[in-house]
């Protein structure tokens, strides 16, 4: 049974490993090998006990083992991170954690959101109601630009994005 919770401190550990995971796992048709090398890099620990911290930030579990995590940056308005393990992929983990993070969003008062999609990513957000912008770069920690593609979603009856 997959249960959705907020992260903790002693997830982080199994956060970062499944992030690192999700990213390796990405298609290289979208990205060059020193693409994704650069956003596979291990993020400080500490960056993810302050999403924790500071942010709205839920885990997906199954059968207590954390297959996927999701971070929403209400200050920003901007959905941070939606990442599934590889072994847990395509069975719908994304959409359920994307679902949740949209209705804290509303909860919060928000009425859009924002975020950047990876290119494989695009369809999936798209699905869930996310209208693309223009094709952007991101620039990871290391300083490797990567494309993305900006993608907002009014959301809290909001129609308008």
């Amino acid at each position: 049974m997959l249960t959705i919770r907020r992260a903790r401190q002693e997830d982080c550990e199994s956060i970062a490993s499944l992030h690192i995971a999700a990213v390796k796992a990405i298609s290289t048709e979208f990205y060059t090998n020193v693409e994704l090398a650069a956003w596979a890099v291990p993020k400080d620990i500490k960056s993810y006990q302050e999403s924790v911290c500071t942010k709205e930030c839920f885990v997906v579990e199954y059968e207590e083992v954390i297959v996927g995590f999701g971070v929403l940056n209400p200050a920003t308005i901007e959905i941070e991170a939606v990442y599934v393990s590889p072994a847990a992929g395509r069975r719908g983990i994304g959409l359920q954690l994307l679902t949740m993070l949209e209705q804290r969003a509303v909860s919060l008062g928000l009425t859009m959101l924002r975020l950047n999609a990876s290119l494989n990513a695009v369809p999936f957000y798209e699905r869930a109601g996310f209208v693309a912008q223009e094709r952007s770069k991101y620039r990871l920690m290391s300083g490797v630009e990567i494309a993305c593609v900006p993608m907002i979603k009014a959301i809290g009856g909001n129609n308008q994005p």
